[in-house]
């Protein structure tokens, strides 16, 4: 993709254009004197198009399109699919797209029209499109009337456009894209009845799209999932086939190994159904009036089932609600949400797993095996659906005890023999028409204390390899997410990929013998795919181009998609990667402007904190004279996030990118993001940081962050400001109030300042443990520290917010007051916004709102450059 400023481009060609005229002699004599009254006008309204302003970085509707998802290859490896909608349809549900490997074509499998074949909603929105079709060409049609009277009513010499010549107009925002654009919007088939007015219209009918969809084990088929029923499209046919009508919604589908027919889950039932059959098998075991199926898996054979099954209540479910003040009636009215936090009791309630040979159920006969038992020991429990040998024979699943700390995986081989005959102590019978539920206990085959990142335990995910004897599996137990290699018959492991980075499993190749991954190996802000041995651990690299390459698919064969972005590359596209590295961009999401607002690279860099570690960051450095200080803005979440960060090639971030490029670019100040310890993506040691000394390590790093940047940036040390949102929120609170000397000014966004009332699955996690009926994280509360602050403080919040209750921000503004703060603290509210504000404040006015604070604080350079 071209990196030249169409623009540039075009007003290049201007000029070429008039030195021809004038040469020619069609240019006046003043024309070719210098540029006229229309050349100066004409370049003044390109600046004016080409600057970057809060109302184009900020638009109502968000500035990027929507991106692929789901991406899947089909078993074979000749084709992928994905989910997707064209920029012009953003407002409607995304549709199914086809990639033949082979020939590089790409079909559009379903849109409103194939839908209207059996939903009542597509009609409607194939009805709203015409009508609209026909309005704006009636709507042309008389503009072109309009213009053609208006040209017959000027004098003769200045029809047709004669007169005085100029230089060409410079080019608009919709100047044509590049080849390589024009070919990925023809492979998006965008449906050319839809104009642009359809986004904004929310009252118009709304086409759902497809949910979900799976490839067929056998055939170039899919099963897909559209307003809750199932339908199956066969390639080689070119139709649609609704398998399922029903009022209910049929979840988690799946095909039936063999490729006949399908299974899904309907009110937490299991039903099989066969395409060559009329029956309608259900599959449910028979479980205790209050268990319900939340998770199920085939064995390869599809002769067996395992279930994970719910019984009692989850965790965090108790009886605390709170209360939420709404503003928009004549009278206050007052709303209850449920809450859980860290002094609630926990659920009384468990999961279970159980193993069911379906042929036997078909014939009303054998036994359900309950393998294992888990009670609820805190909100971070972690119990996943376990994987099948591929002989069949055992399953594997971790566990994780939040009480213990443990993170435990078992083995569980399917009952045959003697270990299936029920023993004397067993119940003879049931009630219904099963005859035995018998409890065969899984053997623990691993353990090991987890002391990382609070959202580890969830990713160990164990599945067994080809041999139906090994199991691969992702633990911190190196101080870095890495997978390892477990042999149950003698509770020993191996450690398969090793070093300084992040490894996040895609899949196993078909033979169980390769796994693909993403990492951080080349660089702590990329991500990359891997193709990694599983017998020697040897990583190969899949992505050739540097950036974040997310939710990617891999085939066997190495061909690759996956969305990639960079910075200075335009918003995230589907691209193709083939294995003989080449690459091409299969889609065209965003509008034009996306390229301008993403066409420059910050700087990243990386410093040490005071006890050596490194800490990364990125920078927009404005252009300064010698010796001259600039303010300084630091952007900060601080909090983990499971896999995600800021300091990321490629995330374009409203407030670490677009609000920091701004900044930088009209006011001349040194913005940087910074991702301390306590973030997420660097390891255990960092993501765990937070753990009984929450902010702490954050106010370290960034102040290590700003004496850097002071020596090393030429950073004004009187003006350093920061902001943040969420955990950001409160880090920024934390900073200013703990180290008033450096953070000088602030803004913090929807902070949790008493961490004794936010929610309990994020606090016992993340902050420290707490005993029931005892508020033990209250001494991590902001409030006593408000006090300490010496700085400007605009806090900002949503008044409906039931993440971070308002009440955050009243109760420390409260404090504020009362330490005579008044004159240093600001209040910006939305009335009826929630967590990310969207109410009454829409996010344009809370960048012209931080606008507004930050150069009153700061100052801005009367000639900024950028």
């Amino acid at each position: 993709m071209s990196r030249t400023n169409p623009l540039a481009r075009t007003r290049a060609l201007s000029i070429t254009a008039v030195l021809i005229l004038a040469l020619c002699g069609a240019v006046p004599l003043r024309a070719q004197a210098g540029p006229g009254p229309d050349a100066t006008a004409a370049t003044a309204a390109a600046a004016k198009a080409d600057a970057l302003t809060l109302e184009k970085l900020f638009p109502k509707k968000g500035l990027f399109g929507p991106t692929a998802s789901g991406i899947e290859f089909s078993k074979d490896g000749r084709y992928a699919a994905w989910l997707h909608r064209p920029y012009v349809e953003r407002r409607h549900g995304q549709d199914l797209y086809l990639l033949e490997i082979a020939t590089g074509t790409v079909r559009r499998l379903t849109d409103a029209r194939t839908m209207s074949a059996f939903q009542n909603q597509a009609r409607d929105v194939l009805a709203d499109r015409e009508d609209k079709q026909k309005k704006r060409a009636e709507k042309a049609k008389q503009a072109a009337a309009n213009k053609l009277l208006e040209e017959k009513s000027k004098p003769p010499g200045e029809q047709g456009g004669a007169g005085v010549a100029a230089s060409p107009p410079a080019a608009a925002p919709g100047t044509p894209p590049d080849a390589a654009r024009e070919a990925a919007r023809a492979r998006m088939h965008i449906d050319t009845s839809v104009g642009e007015e359809d986004a904004e219209d929310e009252k118009a009918p709304r086409y759902a799209g497809i949910n979900s969809f799976a490839w067929s084990p056998k055939t170039a088929a899919l099963l897909f999932s559209s307003q809750g029923d199932l339908y199956r499209y066969e390639l080689a046919e070119g139709r649609i086939e609704r398998l399922t009508h029903t009022r209910s919604s049929e979840g988690q589908a799946a095909w039936l190994p063999d490729g006949s027919g399908f299974t899904f889950l309907d009110d937490a039932r299991l039903f099989r159904m066969r395409f060559a059959s009329h029956v309608v098998e259900e599959l449910t075991p028979p479980l205790e009036g209050d268990e319900r199926i939340a998770g199920y898996e085939l064995s390869d054979d599809g002769r067996r089932a395992v279930f994970v099954v719910r019984k009692g209540r989850s965790a965090m479910d108790g009886e605390r609600r709170v209360k939420i003040a709404k503003y928009t009636g004549r009278f206050v009215e007052v709303q209850e949400v449920p809450r859980h936090v860290s002094d609630d009791p926990v659920g009384k309630g468990e999961s279970r797993i159980y193993l069911w040979d379906l042929d036997a159920a078909m014939r009303e006969d054998g036994s359900l095996w309950l393998v294992h038992k888990f009670e609820n020991t805190g909100p971070r429990d972690v119990v996943r659906t376990p994987d099948w040998a591929p002989d069949g024979s055992r399953v594997v699943f971790a566990t994780f005890e939040q009480k213990s700390g443990q993170v435990l995986i078992h083995e569980s081989v399917f009952p045959e023999g003697e270990a299936a005959k029920p023993k004397p102590e067993e119940k003879s019978e049931v009630p219904g028409r099963f005859k035995r539920v018998l409890e065969r206990p899984a053997k623990v085959v691993y353990r090991f204390l987890h002391d990382g990142g609070p959202n580890t335990p969830a990713m160990v995910s164990p599945s067994w390899l080809a041999d139906s004897r090994h199991v691969l599996f992702l633990s911190e137990q190196s101080g870095y997410r890495h997978l390892h290699v477990l042999d149950p018959r003698y509770e020993s492991q191996r450690q398969l990929t090793a070093g300084v980075f992040e490894v996040y499993p895609i899949r196993l190749s078909e033979d169980r013998k390769t796994v693909f991954v993403a990492a951080t190996k080349e660089h702590s802000s990329r991500l990359d795919a891997y193709r990694v041995d599983v017998a020697s651990g040897a990583m190969t690299r899949l992505s050739p181009r540097d950036g974040s390459w997310e939710d990617v698919a891999v085939a066997d064969d190495g061909h690759l998609l996956g969305n990639f972005s960079a910075w200075g590359n335009g918003g995230a596209e589907l691209t193709h990667v083939a294995p003989d590295g080449l690459v091409t961009t299969l889609t065209d999401s965003h509008p034009e402007f996306v390229r301008r607002a993403t066409d420059r690279r910050p700087e990243l860099f990386t410093y040490e904190n005071r006890n050596g570690q490194a800490i990364s960051g990125f920078l927009f450095e404005p252009t300064r004279p010698a010796g001259e200080k600039r303010p300084l803005l630091i952007y900060v979440y601080g909090g983990p996030l499971g896999t995600r960060k800021q300091v990321v090639d490629g995330s374009y971030h409203g407030d670490a990118y677009f609000l920091a490029r701004y900044f930088a670019e009209v006011h001349g100040w040194v913005c940087v993001t910074i991702d301390p310890r306590g973030m997420s993506g660097y390891g255990a040691l960092f993501e765990k940081a937070n753990f009984e000394q929450v902010g702490r390590p954050q106010t370290e790093d960034l102040a290590d962050g700003v004496k850097w940047l002071v020596a090393n940036r030429g950073v004004d040390p009187q003006k350093v400001a920061m902001h943040g949102w969420s955990f950001g929120g409160f880090q920024t609170q934390m900073c200013m109030y703990t180290e008033p000397d450096v953070f000088k000014f602030g803004i913090a966004g929807a902070g949790p300042t008493e961490w004794q009332n936010y929610n309990s699955w994020y606090s016992t996690g993340t902050i420290g443990p707490s005993r029931t009926g005892a508020t033990d994280l209250e001494k991590f509360s902001l409030l006593p520290l408000a006090k300490n602050l010496k700085g400007r403080l605009l806090l900002v919040h949503g008044m409906e917010d039931s993440n971070v209750l308002y009440q955050d921000t009243v109760r420390v503004y409260r404090e504020l007051l009362k330490a005579g703060k008044e004159t240093l603290v600001e209040l910006f509210l939305d009335p009826t916004g929630g967590h990310g504000l969207g109410g009454d404040v829409e996010r344009l006015a809370r960048a012209r709102k931080y606008e507004e604070f930050l150069v009153r604080c700061l100052g801005t350079a009367p000639k900024a450059g950028g």
